[in-house]
């Protein structure tokens, strides 16, 4: 993983007067977001809207944080607490389970294997709930394929350049930091792919067309183009 230097993230909506979580159990985590997402999920449905308030129910219960370490300060969740808290969540939502799972699968990415110091930097900012990450894998002319990419990603000097279009982006409108596949600068062929990090506040992101679909209404999956450049690392 190409390991840009990462900057500061902004936390999602603030709930006023929120009990303290030290102690909380991992079901009285899931069923706190699931009362958030239960609460607005008329609205959410209707407006295809994204979940925020739910969203902020997992940056506040450290749930966002679920496959992070516990000597990282996350909850050092397993893949089967991923499986149980994506379970409860769905009961209410599924598109809020599938939002939930997208997230644990690109922090476990960043798990193992981001390189320091950019590891230890992301980490700390998803157990505190400052992270909600949105994967940029789709891409025009081959689908969701994560060893192929077209897109081109230039090394000037000692930064990447980003120009990338993506059909399907769930999330990515509320997202902190993105994973995303593209070419290697040095590739020769479509397979030569990268997973490289970019914090929101690197690129400028551009959402096109209109979310209405007939189901997962509040994944929100609108097609982006990100653009931006971050520092090179080897």
């Amino acid at each position: 993983m190409t390991t840009p230097t990462a900057k500061a993230t902004t936390a999602g909506p603030e709930l006023a007067e929120a009990p303290p979580v030290a102690g909380m159990s991992l079901h009285e985590r899931a069923a706190a977001v699931a009362q958030a997402a239960e609460e607005h999920l008329p609205r959410t449905e209707r407006e295809a809207a994204f979940p925020e308030e739910a969203l902020g129910q997992m940056r506040r219960t450290g749930l966002l944080g679920l496959l992070v370490p516990r000597a990282e300060g996350g909850l050092g969740g397993s893949v089967a607490d991923l499986v149980d808290v994506t379970l409860a969540l769905g009961r209410t939502d599924m598109s809020m389970a599938m939002i939930f799972a997208m997230h644990c699968q690109q922090s476990q990415a960043i798990v193992a294997h981001a390189r320091s110091p950019l590891r230890e930097q992301l980490l700390a900012q998803l157990a505190a709930g400052d992270l909600y990450l949105a994967s940029v894998t789709t891409e025009p002319g081959k689908g969701g394929h994560l060893f192929k990419s077209y897109a081109q990603m230039p090394a000037v000097g000692g930064t990447l350049e980003i120009d990338r279009a993506a059909p399907i982006v769930t999330g990515g409108t509320q997202a902190d930091g993105f994973l995303i596949t593209m070419r290697s600068p040095s590739a020769t062929a479509d397979h030569h792919v990268s997973l490289v990090y970019a914090h929101r506040a690197q690129l400028e992101v551009q959402a096109s067309g209109e979310w209405n679909p007939m189901g997962m209404r509040s994944s929100h999956s609108l097609p982006l183009r990100l653009t931006g450049t971050i520092p090179l690392t080897r």
